[in-house]
């Protein structure tokens, strides 16, 4: 009894120690605007700590963690792609609406009248900073921030919040060690001050002047109770445009930072209107499913025919051999590609070389459709058959001996033992990863990006000869006119159905035969 209790005292103190930090981390999360992450989060930890303290769920003690991590890497990011294709989210919609708008409240201009402030600057011991602020014209004036941050050289891709001052009393000295205006210039830290405003006590936001001064500014958008605001300077009145994601003038022209907004099927109609994505698309379908089919094909039959050929029994030096055929697979697929890439090239590469010196000719690897595409194909045959080539020996190895001896009693020759035994029984295993061997190359963006970056240019298109669906999505969306994240993902999303539709056609169509 005593035993049982202790184990019940040491799930409820690992369970604490567990669920106390994550319930902090909901609370950060909270704060810091992302809701429904922080919601998702409550409910998850509340979920864990129901199913481990009760026991009528200890069923799922074991299913949790698998569940939730499944819910995290897979779930949750297909989730969030398709999510934001139905989004203008991109480089110029990059923040969420409340952020934009918080941007045109904080936008200032100088007030010309307004008092001048001489300032210090005061490093800290934990490598932050303190501005002292002093009125030139009425010395009792003083004022001293709260600690603030500054990256020496960079400034700040959105303005940062305002810094607080607060009135120093006479007699109070500022903490931390003054700098000169040569120490701040040596520092790097003028042009990360310049990005910075600081707000005084009534209000009035103060920012650099010039070097050795700091001067009041006004805020220059006054909101309105519409979501309007106003420009104190000329009086123009901008409104948040929810289709274009800019807050736009009676003109029709955008003024500040774009926002994410929700946009609907624009995304995907744009995929099937735009000429520069349809135009050429199927084509770059077709090479796709070619590319993708050959790939496994050739691969698939070049490490089976290595690895039937290492299995004969009187063949020596075996292991030697074995080891030699895999090295491909040990060497980083980055660094052999870019390797055979200089191998390949056209001009100076060894493989024109030794076909010139041969043959009196060599192929245009680079200049050339179906050379490149040749080349594309022989590389990933040098990429692929080293894993097929290590898959098909393990099932080799677990087919009986006994089958091949019986086969040699009724006459039998090794050729006829590979189409009527080996291939047969090796084939149907290998189904599923024939399968998945398809679908990475359907998406093998790595090789084609590092062989041959989709080229040679396709004649009057914006792709190219080798451009694989992926590579071709990923040139308009992130190349052609900016970073584009909601079009890349409405395309993600399409690839990923289309994949997922040729994966499950497959998979029954060889399942069918297989039981036939």
């Amino acid at each position: 009894m005593s035993q049982l209790i202790a184990r019940l005292q040491i799930r409820h103190v690992l369970v604490a120690l567990l669920a106390i930090p994550s319930f902090y981390l909901t609370f950060l999360l909270y704060r810091s605007g992302n809701v429904w992450i922080a919601l998702a989060l409550l409910v998850l930890t509340c979920l864990g700590v129901f199913i481990y303290l009760n026991p009528s769920a200890s069923t799922f003690r074991y299913l949790f963690p698998g569940l939730v991590g499944f819910g995290i890497f897979v779930i949750f990011p297909l989730a969030y792609t398709v999510y934001i294709g139905f989004t203008k989210y991109s480089s110029q919609n990059l923040l969420d609406f409340e952020r934009s708008a918080a941007l045109l409240r904080n936008e200032t201009f100088p007030n010309p009248n307004a008092a001048s402030y001489k300032f210090k600057l005061y490093a800290q011991e934990d490598g932050t900073y303190l501005l002292y602020l002093e009125d030139e014209k009425d010395p009792g004036r003083r004022f001293a921030s709260e600690t603030f941050e500054l990256t020496p050289g960079v400034k700040p891709k959105t303005p940062p919040e305002p810094v607080k001052l607060n009135a120093l009393p006479q007699g109070d000295q500022v903490e931390g060690t003054p700098l000169g205006m040569v120490q701040i210039n040596r520092g790097k830290l003028l042009i990360p001050m310049r990005a910075r405003q600081f707000l005084l006590p009534d209000e009035t936001l103060v920012a650099m002047a010039g070097l050795t001064n700091f001067g009041s500014r006004e805020r220059l958008w006054t909101p309105n109770s519409d979501g309007s605001f106003t420009n104190k300077k000329d009086g123009t009145i901008i409104r948040p445009n929810f289709k274009l994601g800019f807050f736009v003038n009676d003109k029709g022209e955008t003024v500040g930072v774009g926002f994410r907004t929700f946009s609907g099927f624009d995304n995907y109609l744009r995929i099937i209107s735009d000429p520069r994505i349809q135009g050429p698309f199927f084509r770059i379908f077709i090479w796709t499913l070619v590319f993708s089919g050959l790939s496994v094909l050739l691969t698939f039959a070049v490490g089976m025919l290595l690895s039937v050929l290492l299995e004969q029994k009187d063949l020596h030096f075996r292991q030697a051999y074995r080891m030699l055929f895999i090295l491909p697979y040990a060497v980083p697929a980055l660094l052999s590609i870019l390797i055979l890439k200089g191998l390949f090239n056209q001009e100076f590469g060894a493989v024109n070389t030794l076909l010139r010196g041969i043959f009196g000719f060599a192929p245009e690897w680079n200049t050339n459709p179906w050379g490149a595409r040749a080349m594309i194909l022989l590389v990933n045959i040098w990429l692929g058959y080293p894993y097929m080539m290590l898959i098909c020996t393990g099932m080799l190895q677990s087919i009986p001996s006994g089958i091949y001896e019986a086969s040699a009693i009724d006459g039998s020759n090794k050729i006829r033992d590979f189409t009527d035994l080996t291939l047969p029984l090796v084939l149907p295993p290998m189904i599923p990863i024939l399968i998945s061997a398809f679908a990475f190359n359907f998406n093998n963006f790595n090789l084609i990006y590092l062989l041959t970056g989709g080229g040679p240019q396709m004649v009057g298109g914006s792709a190219g000869e080798t451009d694989l669906l992926v590579t071709y999505t990923y040139s308009i969306a992130f190349l052609d006119a900016g970073t584009n994240y909601g079009l890349a993902s409405a395309i993600a999303t399409l690839l990923f159905i289309l994949v997922g539709s040729l994966a499950w056609i497959n998979l029954r169509v060889t399942g069918k035969k297989v039981k036939i």
